[in-house]
């Protein structure tokens, strides 16, 4: 891992490809890591530099000192990325890295050549699911008595997560395997990451993209899980209305985690993407 120093914030980073290569930033999302997009890894790597980071507050990289926003995590990102170049990147973005990435997009986008996106928050109302069984525990911990009540319990409250997460995450004939599974589940399960997770449910509401993706002019692929059952498939009627030159893929036997579960039509989708020529993009789009 590399550690960048970004606006006084140590960032951690997973960097790996060509040294020489345009940037390609992933960008994981809620209760997370760098791992969440681990499998587009080797694929980008051929081509391009990857800096797949760990958001503050998450994976190994401290938490902010300020509270986590879409708009904040976006803006530092765009600190980073004209760190380490001086060329527009490709954003790969994941769930609420996909808002993130969106946001980004909105708010800096002469730092952004195009955008891959998988299952990404829009509307940041997460699924019924979501609402119902994991949401109390999130707000619980967002309370400051009962933030202290889910320090003391967090062990019992990661082995609930456990039960939820495949569920909410996964389709019932999911191709994710056990290893993979059990690694995704790790970052669940890293303790300490109450506050920020907290905060990140409520700056997903807060984030709200609905009325504002027309603004995009990059080349978007979208690509969803038939069955997500964290981001509902109604934030990608979201895109279709708002975006309707975006790439929007929806792949059947998969949920909310489509590089994992179904790797091989999902890396199909995005070598096709990332292959075409910019300027071919931009007379499809």
């Amino acid at each position: 891992m590399t550690i960048y120093t970004v606006n006084d914030h140590p960032v951690h980073v997973k960097e790996e490809g060509r040294g020489d290569g345009q940037v390609a930033l992933l960008i994981h999302g809620w209760s997370s890591s760098w791992y969440a997009l681990s499998p587009l890894l080797p694929q980008l790597g051929e081509r391009y530099r990857c800096l797949a980071v760990d958001l503050p507050g998450y994976g190994d990289s401290p938490p902010g000192r300020e509270p986590a926003t879409i708009a904040g995590y976006a803006d530092l990102m765009a600190a980073l990325i004209r760190q380490v170049t001086d060329r527009p990147v490709v954003l790969v973005g994941h769930s609420m890295g996909g808002m993130i990435s969106l946001t980004l997009t909105l708010r800096h986008p002469e730092l952004v050549e195009r955008l891959v996106l998988l299952c990404p928050t829009i509307s940041g109302h997460l699924s019924m699911f979501m609402n119902m069984f994991v949401a109390p525990l999130i707000l619980a911990e967002r309370l400051p008595l009962a933030s202290g009540i889910a320090i003391l319990f967090e062990p019992q409250f990661l082995r609930l997560t456990d039960r939820l997460m495949r569920p909410s995450s996964f389709a019932e004939r999911s191709g994710v395997t056990e290893q993979d599974y059990k690694r995704l589940r790790a970052d669940v399960r890293r303790r300490g990451q109450g506050r920020t997770r907290a905060e990140c449910f409520w700056a997903m509401r807060n984030g709200d993209l609905r009325g504002k993706l027309g603004q995009i002019t990059v080349p978007a692929l979208v690509i969803w899980g038939m069955e997500d059952n964290t981001v509902p498939l109604r934030d990608a009627s979201v895109v279709a209305d708002e975006m309707p030159d975006a790439d929007l893929r929806i792949i059947p036997k998969a949920s909310h985690w489509p590089q994992f579960e179904t790797p091989d039509i999902t890396q199909r989708y995005v070598r096709a993407f990332l292959n075409t020529p910019v300027k071919l993009l931009n007379l499809e789009f």
